[in-house]
């Protein structure tokens, strides 16, 4: 009598904004097939899901793949995403973890708590630094909490500016540098530039997902489309990235050695 087959269990880590959904000024004009994927404070749609990318998504929840957002949301810009997840969800760029009934994960708040504590001080004098500089560049500065603490200061352009973003970006690394803070590192992208943990983010987490509650997955995928998702897309097995995101555009302008 043949032996029942082995369910497999395949677990699919995928960012959100630019991954699976974009505002429509990223998209084609005219675009046809869209489905609204988030609303905007104001309640109408704002983010929108292609044909490709909703067939990619109906076919991993088809096929029995669990699927985890990995995000920069904050659990009020989550709550704005319409696209059904049911498991695990990995929010405030790794430092939340949601459960599937939705409360926060304990065990991971407070190994946050923890790492968080020792960069109080440093992130905070980062954000002194430059705030000066960003109001005279017309940059809006703001604090994220994560669990009532401090952990990712951003700064934004209403016109999405890059020369003044660009400043700002050298002003926070000349910064970090003189003051060797290794524990905080920079990201950057056309909207915005953020400080934030260095060893504390969507990695860990997904890495702390992997190890204690899919510790017998078969296959891992990540989803990312920014520099930013590269650290916890190489904690996955596969990658799976869009043509012309940030991911992509940095790899094609490499110049590379063919060997």
């Amino acid at each position: 009598m043949s032996q029942p087959t082995a369910l497999l269990v395949i677990v699919a880590f995928t960012d959100l904004d630019d991954t699976l959904f974009q505002t429509l000024r990223k998209l084609p004009l005219g675009m046809e097939g869209l489905t609204p994927a988030t609303l905007g404070r104001d309640g109408q749609p704002h983010s929108f899901c292609t044909p490709a990318q909703s067939a990619l998504l109906a076919h991993f929840i088809a096929s029995g793949i669990t699927v985890i957002p990995v995000t920069g949301r904050d659990p009020a810009a989550m709550a704005r995403v319409t696209l059904s997840f049911t498991s695990w969800r990995v929010l405030d760029h790794g430092l939340t973890v949601l459960r599937p009934d939705g409360e926060v994960d304990t065990d991971w708040r407070g190994q946050v708590l923890e790492g968080l504590e020792p960069l109080q001080i440093p992130l905070n004098d980062c954000t002194d630094a430059v705030t000066e500089l960003a109001e005279a560049l017309g940059c809006r500065l703001s604090r994220h909490t994560a669990h009532d603490t401090h952990f990712m200061t951003v700064l934004k352009h209403p016109d999405a500016d890059a020369g003044s973003l660009e400043r700002v970006q050298l002003a926070l690394e000349n910064h970090l540098e003189s003051r060797s803070y290794a524990g905080l590192h920079i990201i950057a992208n056309a909207n915005n530039v953020s400080v934030l943990p260095r060893y504390l983010g969507k990695a860990e987490a997904v890495r702390y997902l992997r190890g204690q509650h899919f510790p017998d997955a078969t296959l891992t995928l990540a989803l990312g489309d920014s520099l930013s998702d590269l650290a916890f897309m190489n904690a996955c097995d596969l990658a799976i990235t869009p043509p012309g995101g940030q991911l992509l555009r940095t790899m094609t302008a490499a110049k590379l050695p063919q060997r």
